[in-house]
């Protein structure tokens, strides 16, 4: 087994030449000195190094990677641009040990046939192929030990993010200390493969009634914590473009439900899929969309449902103010942003979505990254996985149709859905609530004015030392008539709808108002 302290060195080892060069970044000779001038070019061939250490370092570091790539408000630019590429994928490991797992876990007897050579192979799991009661199965199984040095990694990095913290930036120190638990849940969730079995049934149940999307059947039967025994679906990738034509299939309208898929999911379900590299989709005979690998999952509240669907709904309408106000309810942005600088970047947001701005995701990112950073800007870790999917699938869906308009795309599927109406309704329900409130306010608020006018016509009302006297009196009668209208007629328009009797008595009181505010005007001037 793995020795916690020769890991440790190993990986210290491993960081520490980027640890050094991140300090002479901002002090030429570490401890004192000016910053030094980095240029772009020296960046991305340093992240480069950086994405080739996270392979060499195994599987902890591999998803450490890709759970960086989606954290905007810690990572620059053009690192997210180089880890986003780690892709999951190694040789697979000897069969033997494949072997004993499946044979004390499920029986190997239990299957027809088994192929000892791996489909696939990634960092935590291999895919085998084999046949289970006469039918064509895909078996993931959970490489042996690799819960140990998971388990000792986790170690190394708690113990080596204070380092991290120490020279970060002091408006990163909160993201920072909650990246080892984002850290640990990802990874841990991968592992749980009696996890990954529920949501792949869940989400495979959700898409029972849709034609054109295949979730595999997962055999319960033939399943286990390390082994998972599921349908063997056949495809084509989705990114093998020229394929999909040959085979008479239209990739732009895949493209299309891909994205209604996954608005399905996200927006309706609240459940979904949340890694969709080109090896976890595919296209098969029957033109369905096959998704794979659910290890990678999300779930969103119904709360958090409704805010995404504000979120689209609000740029669809080029709200930025609605954005983020509904980026605060989600916990991305706080309270004391700068709204003034946020709208800049929303603004580059939905030209990027409607596909007439920026050209991609991660363009939109540079252009908006100096801005960003000075936000206080954190990621809760379900939007960080939402943000995994917008980053990645935007580069799939885009392969299949340079010209696809996310932000149209999410219009057509609420309009279909009917959650423009649903919106609609939920922002006029909210103004009759103010409204109504207002309404009642307006009850007491004749009575308050009396009190205080009574007060300024006896001539005992005082503003920083002045007597107010009588010919303040007639101005404040048509100050208060006028409010006390405008009350009613707000009042009365809720009402109307709400209790249309009530509503005509609203109506009468707001036009006796009216007139009584009419004569105090008319009455005010003749003393003047």
């Amino acid at each position: 087994m793995l020795q916690y302290p020769r890991r440790f060195v190993q990986i210290a080892l491993s960081f520490l030449p980027f640890f050094v060069a991140f300090l002479r970044d901002h002090r030429r000779f570490v401890l004192v000195g000016r910053p030094r001038v980095v240029t772009e070019e020296q960046h991305r061939e340093r992240a480069r190094k950086l994405r080739d250490t996270m392979v060499d370092l195994g599987p902890t570091f591999i998803k450490i990677g890709q759970v960086l790539s989606t954290r905007p408000d810690i990572v620059p630019l053009v690192y997210a641009q180089e880890l986003i590429t780690l892709q999951d994928t190694v040789p697979p490991g000897p069969f033997d040990e494949i072997r004993k797992i499946v044979a004390a876990d499920i029986g190997l007897d239990s299957f027809d046939e088994f192929d000892p050579d791996a489909l696939a192979g990634g960092s935590l799991a291999q895919v085998h192929e084999a046949r289970y009661d006469g039918r064509r199965v895909a078996v993931k199984v959970r490489r042996p030990n690799v819960v140990d040095i998971i388990d000792v990694d986790l170690r190394v990095v708690r113990r080596l993010l204070p380092l991290v913290i120490a020279i970060a930036p002091r408006r990163h120190h909160f993201s920072l200390r909650n990246l080892a638990d984002d850290f640990e849940r990802v990874i841990k969730e991968e592992l749980d493969f009696d996890r990954e079995g529920r949501m792949m049934d869940e989400i495979g149940a959700n898409f029972a009634d849709v034609d054109d999307v295949k979730i595999p059947t997962l055999y319960s039967e033939a399943s286990s914590e390390r082994v998972l025994t599921m349908e063997y679906v056949e495809s084509t990738k989705i990114t093998d473009v020229d394929e999909l034509r040959n085979a008479g299939f239209d990739p732009a309208e895949i493209a299309h439900e891909i994205a209604d898929a996954y608005f399905k999911m996200g927006i309706v379900d609240g459940v979904f899929h949340a890694d969709p590299h080109p090896g976890n989709l595919g296209v098969d005979s029957r033109r369905r969309i096959v998704f794979y690998d659910f290890g990678m999952t999300g779930t969103f509240t119904p709360e958090m449902q409704d805010a995404v669907v504000n979120l689209y709904l609000a740029a669809a309408a080029r709200d930025t103010e609605q954005m983020m106000d509904v980026l605060i309810d989600l916990g991305v942005l706080d309270r004391s942003v700068d709204r003034s600088s946020m709208n800049q970047v929303l603004e580059l947001a939905i030209e990027n979505l409607e596909g007439r701005g920026i050209s991609d995701w991660r363009t939109l990112m540079l252009e908006v990254n100096d801005i960003l950073h000075e936000f206080p800007f954190r990621i809760p870790p379900n939007v960080m996985l939402l943000i995994r999917v917008g980053t990645v699938s935007e580069g799939v869906l885009r392969q299949l149709d340079p010209e696809f308009d996310i932000l149209s795309a999410a219009q057509e599927f609420l309009a279909a859905h009917g959650y423009r109406e649903r919106g609609a309704e939920t922002w006029f329900h909210g103004v009759r609530d103010d409204a109504t409130m207002s309404a009642r306010s307006s009850v007491r608020l004749p009575a308050k004015l009396e009190r205080v006018l009574d007060t300024v016509q006896r001539g005992e009302l005082e503003v920083e030392g002045l007597q107010l006297q009588q010919p303040l009196v007639a101005t404040g009668r048509v100050l208060a008539y006028a409010l006390i209208t405008a009350s009613w007629v707000v009042g009365s328009a809720i009402l109307t709808d709400v209790r249309p009797i009530f509503g005509a008595v609203g109506w009468t009181i707001a036009f006796v108002m009216t007139v009584v505010f009419i004569f105090a005007l008319h009455n005010a001037r003749s003393r003047e």
